[in-house]
């Protein structure tokens, strides 16, 4: 046994069991942990987007091909809020759903943005207690009769 505290061997195989133990294996925990934040913030991103295309879809076509005015209509946050549910998948199978939060109309270049939220903290209970992402999706509206 005493040889054994005398080997530079016993040392050298304590330190690394500790530095795997203690420090490596939560380094790769939390390595994984980001790349699933950064991935479920790039679904809200994606459920963005296709927010913006449902609620420039669903704009008062007959106020836009008269004067080019965009005007949002009583379904267009409806529209935003089904396509945005339509398109987030992984998020859908965490039970996390984004909410349609603002949508903006520029006339200047007839782009709809549209703000989504969702509170991801269901994906990190034990790290943070409350996890909100917010992105933004855009889709500009074109006619043909313009």
């Amino acid at each position: 046994m005493l040889k054994i505290l005398k080997d530079r061997h016993a040392y050298s195989s304590t330190f690394w069991a500790l530095f795997i133990g203690m420090i490596f294996i939560p380094l790769m925990a939390l390595t994984f942990d980001i790349g699933r934040y950064l991935y479920a913030k790039g679904e809200v991103g994606k459920a963005a987007d296709a927010a913006a295309v449902g609620a420039a879809m669903e704009i008062n076509w007959r106020a836009f091909r008269e004067s080019g005015d965009i005007q949002p209509t009583g379904e267009t946050y409806a529209m935003a809020q089904s396509y945005a549910n339509r398109n987030n998948d992984y998020l859908a199978r965490q039970n996390i759903w984004p909410r349609v939060r603002s949508i903006r109309v520029n006339a200047a270049n007839n782009t709809v943005y549209v703000s989504v939220e969702a509170d991801l903290s269901v994906m990190f209970p034990s790290i943070v207690p409350q996890l909100i992402v917010e992105e933004g999706g855009e889709a500009q509206v074109r006619s043909f009769r313009r």
